[in-house]
């Protein structure tokens, strides 16, 4: 019976794959008709409001030009430049403030910059008021690999701009408001980075937008048609699709794919093809993208959409449109694109209880931009993520009593000992509901945040019925509040994913939404089928090249996508040399030993880099022409980590190394300031442990894997405690350890007493400990900045990162001196064409593609996927700020790199050995120094032996 049901089982999947196999082979791609490329073209420059030129300045004439792309008497306006004019208001009220401009190249980053009246300050530099740059896709067909489509590269526009100021706040949605007085006001732009030339700025008294209504009537009285008698041609329809946009504010904002629908065009079942745009590129307020599209005729038309919107569940993502750059009335300010787990169409304007927006369009070319904005989910953020904050604070004021694990045995009058707290929980419950209702109201139903809201009300209305038990529930509210918080971090992007836009006379009913049965179940087989012929990991270059060479990478297909695109885009025209990418997730040395590795291996742990150099299996690159150039672009100390018996094996990638977070209004409510030195620590740490709080310091649980592939410097504080008592790790000669020096002992004792003697935490979660303040104070590596930038919107503005604590030196000065661990490009000894991966990686390790990638990933991944790339020169051009980019050169000038020897995981393994025994088992610190240190050198000597290494 059992080999019955095994024969049909096989033969009935061998005739659906059969079939698939017929269905991929017969399918043929749907012609898709030819969009119309438009070129683009300066702003023209306004003639209401107050406009002042460049002419007119009274600070910055030295940076006049006569002329500049066709306009004259502009002013170049560069880095840490200020420009200032001086404003008549002919009435004392709000403005908004406009600036036309022409971006100069750069580091293709926005134009930062603060905006002073009459002597006060707008803004400030680490959240400053931005110029937006313009970019458009590459013209001509797309190119493909393996039958993939490749996005195109973005191009940025040298056109003249006009750009009116947003609110730079994260919940800002709408324009900036500048407060003026009749008469004169002095108005002053500082730029932070970037530069541009300016032409002009304007000042235009705020206004509110007219209803829909009003607007039609406008229309009307000025010749237009009533909508009701349309003189547009019935059953028109115009189509845009979305991914061919005529211009966009973002580098990031590239066409995209989606395979879920066989609606979506143009379409393939198994192979990518550009189709769609935005999605989570497109998801922070600010950014827009516009269409252009032309009209046969006047008349009043519907506008709508095919978009896809399944990220933020039971709410709505919001766009602000403009037509022809006019908001031509309220309610196109915030237009709703619901929650939908498929595929929808959405005609402006339209509701359960209205009808979609008629626009009035003349004959000819028109353009429509969709901004992302949060539109009327900005004043519910606000007003919960003061709520959470709020609760945070709590929360800190109830652990200072009872700690962070309260004895439940123990009544602690929690209500006696913070008197306000019952009136604090009453006033918050009352909000959280009232939120939670304006939340359901808005979404037409429950939904995820409304519901998190209500459960935390109602514990914070039980604890205001029995406060004794708030000790016993304390974890269980902070689980509460955590969940809130990652609702706010869920809502606050807007993602949208667009497959097209249409442009239809009235009477057109809506486009069908999804495909029927049928054609899914067709799709599916067929995407099936497709995915047994498809090699998603492979990306191997198509055309005509002379040379190819293997490169593998090992993060993730995100960073391998970008790094594909990059490739194609720059690197094989250059060259001509063909590049099989593939995304490789398993072992490198053991590929490499079996005889299966690639000739290039892009961010290599140092432990596998140099296991691999010692064996005799890596090419040295020290004699290849222009390394010498390459080098120079690092850190002075970079390559080490990479370099043995007078050879250099790998370049670096990245070099990851620790700073300082601290919480302001933590520190500041308790009368102290960020540590300086190790001894500031000592006299901190009271502090706050007096209020049950503490200081993070780092310690990596390690696995056998990471003690082979990690470097040392970056994984605890001893190696930065050796350093700054000016010792290192090795001996000069790089024979054996120098831990059995006194300094060592000292670092090492320093070290140990963290926990031994003040009671330190060993295991933590950094971020959470210092989102609710448990942990104002922690050493970690800046990666940390990433996650609290992205995972803890509540506490923005309340925190800083800065260097690392260090030692006074006999001078005065601060020794910050820490170690790194960080990655690096291999080339591997048997590669045929060692000239081919060597231009490669020359490519790959220029500033201008090191600073593309990162950019890139960023824009890809969000501030998630921010890197530090190890070339110091690509640096400048990364999405960190000036303040950011200063603060990590100061410690990252001050980076010791510790050297990889044969046998150096020994290192690692002991040195976490004689800490484990002195922490948990309470041995004597110098003698277990003295014992595991020597089983170090024992391994050290011998790996040199067995390597053939000079005695």
């Amino acid at each position: 019976m059992k080999k019955g049901i095994w024969f049909y089982t096989v033969l009935l999947t061998m005739i659906v794959v059969i079939a698939s196999l017929i269905t991929i082979i017969s399918f043929s791609e749907q012609e898709v008709e030819p969009v119309r490329s438009y070129s683009l073209s300066d702003a023209v420059q306004p003639t209401e409001g107050t406009i002042l030129t460049a002419d007119a300045l009274v600070q910055g004439q030295d940076s006049m030009l006569a002329e500049w792309k066709g306009r004259k008497n502009v002013a170049e306006w560069t880095e840490d430049t200020t420009l200032q004019w001086n404003v008549t208001a002919p009435a004392a009220g709000e403005y908004e403030l406009s600036i036309g401009y022409f971006p100069l190249p750069g580091n293709g980053q926005p134009i930062e910059f603060l905006v002073e009246i009459n002597g006060e300050s707008i803004g400030d530099s680490l959240a400053p008021l931005k110029l937006n740059r313009i970019y458009q896709d590459e013209q001509g067909p797309l190119k493909r690999s393996n039958g993939n489509e490749l996005r195109p590269k973005q191009l940025e526009g040298e056109v003249w701009l006009h750009t009116t100021i947003r609110d730079s706040s994260e919940t800002g949605t709408g324009s900036l408001k500048l407060q003026l007085e009749q008469g004169d006001n002095s108005l002053r732009l500082h730029n932070l980075r970037e530069a541009a030339v300016v032409n002009y700025i304007q000042l235009t008294p705020t206004k509110p937008a007219p209803s829909y209504e009003q607007y039609v009537k406008a229309a009307t009285s000025d010749g237009a048609a009533p909508v009701s008698g349309s003189t547009a041609k019935d059953h028109l329809m115009l189509t845009v699709q979305a991914e061919h946009a005529y211009a966009k504010s973002d580098v990031g904002l590239y066409p995209t794919v989606d395979r879920t629908s066989p609606l979506t065009m143009p379409y393939h079942p198994s192979e990518l093809r550009i189709n769609t745009i935005g999605a989570s590129n497109w998801e922070i307020p600010g950014q827009w993208i516009s269409w252009k599209f032309e009209v046969p005729e006047d008349g009043w038309y519907k506008i709508g959409a095919r978009y896809h919107q399944s990220k933020v569940k039971g709410m709505f993502v919001s766009r602000k449109m403009e037509l022809d750059g006019q908001l031509l009335f309220d309610g196109m300010e915030a237009l709703r694109f619901p929650y939908s787990l498929n595929w929808a169409v959405y005609q402006f304007g339209e509701s359960e209880q209205t009808e979609p927006y008629l626009f009035y369009l003349t004959k000819g070319e028109h353009e429509i931009k969709l901004e992302v904005t949060l539109g009327e989910l900005a004043e519910p953020i606000n007003q919960l993520q003061d709520i959470v904050y709020e609760l945070n604070q709590i929360y800190r004021k109830i652990v200072m009593v009872t700690g962070t694990n309260p004895d439940l045995y123990r009544d602690y009058d929690i209500d006696k000992s913070i008197p306000e707290l019952i009136e604090q929980f009453r006033e918050l419950s009352s909000r959280i509901d009232a939120e939670a209702n304006q939340l359901d109201a808005m979404a037409g139903q429950s939904n995820t945040g409304s519901r998190s809201l209500r459960i935390l009300a109602r514990q914070l209305d039980s604890f205001i019925e029995r406060p004794d038990g708030i000790p016993k529930r304390l974890n269980n509210y902070k689980s509460n509040v955590t969940a809130i918080a990652d609702w706010l971090l869920t809502v606050k992007v807007q993602p949208l994913e667009l497959d097209y836009l249409y442009i239809a006379s009235p009477d057109v009913d809506k486009p069908r939404a999804e495909a029927g049965l049928i054609a899914k179940a067709a799709h599916e087989v067929r995407a099936f089928a497709g995915s047994f012929l498809q090699n998603y990991d492979s990306m191997e270059s198509e055309g005509e090249t002379g040379e190819s060479i293997k490169v593998w990478i090992g993060l993730g297909r995100d960073q391998a996508y970008v790094l594909k695109r990059m490739i194609d885009e720059s690197f094989i025209p250059e060259t001509g040399i063909g590049v099989d990418l593939n995304l490789v997730g398993t072992s490198l040395v053991t590929a490499v030993m079996a005889g299966q590795g690639p000739d290039i291996n892009l961010f290599t742990s140092r432990g596998d880099a140099m296991n691999l150099a010692f064996r005799d299996a890596l090419q040295p690159l020290e004699n290849y022409e222009g390394f010498q150039q390459m080098q120079a672009q690092y850190k002075e100390n970079a390559f080490v980590p990479y370099q043995y018996e007078g050879h250099t094996f790998g370049i670096p990638d990245e070099q990851e190394f620790f700073m300082m977070f601290y919480r302001k209004d933590v520190l500041e409510e308790l009368g102290l300031t960020p540590p300086q030195t190790w001894e500031d620590v000592m006299k901190t740490a009271p502090v706050l442990q007096n209020n049950n709080m503490g200081i993070g310091l780092p310690y990596e649980n390690l696995d056998a894997f990471q003690l082979l592939t990690k470097g040392i410097g970056a994984l605890n504080l001893f190696p930065t405690l050796l350093m700054q008592y000016d010792s290192t790790v090795y001996n000069e000669e790089q024979t054996a350890t120098r831990l059995g020096e006194p300094s060592a002992y000292q670092a090492f004792k320093q070290w140990t007493d963290f926990y031994n003697l003040y009671d330190y935490a060993l295991y933590k979660d950094d971020l959470n400990r210092f989102r609710t303040g448990e942990m104002p104070i922690i050493i970690s590596s800046y990666r940390l900045y990433n996650r609290l930038a992205a995972a803890a919107p509540e506490i923005a503005g309340t925190w800083d990162m800065i260097p690392i604590p260090g030692t006074i030196q006999a001078d005065g000065s601060i020794n910050r001196a820490s170690g790194a661990t960080g990655t690096a490009s291999i080339m591997l000894k048997d590669t045929k064409n060692k000239e081919a991966a060597w231009k490669f990686l020359q490519w790959w390790n220029s500033p201008e593609v090191q600073a593309q990638f990162v950019n890139e990933l960023e824009n890809e991944m969000g501030v998630l996927g921010r890197r530090l790339p190890a070339n110091n020169i690509s640096v400048a051009s990364t999405m960190w700020s000036r303040t950011e980019q200063a603060r990590l050169n100061e410690q990252w000038e001050q980076i010791i790199e510790i050297p990889e020897l044969p046998g150096g995981y020994y290192t690692l393994r002991n040195i976490d050995n004689a800490f484990r025994e002195v922490v948990f088992q309470k041995r004597n610190a110098r003698e277990t120094l003295f014992y595991w240190n020597k089983d170090i050198n024992e391994e050290i000597d011998r790996k040199r032996y067995e390597f053939g290494v000079k005695q």
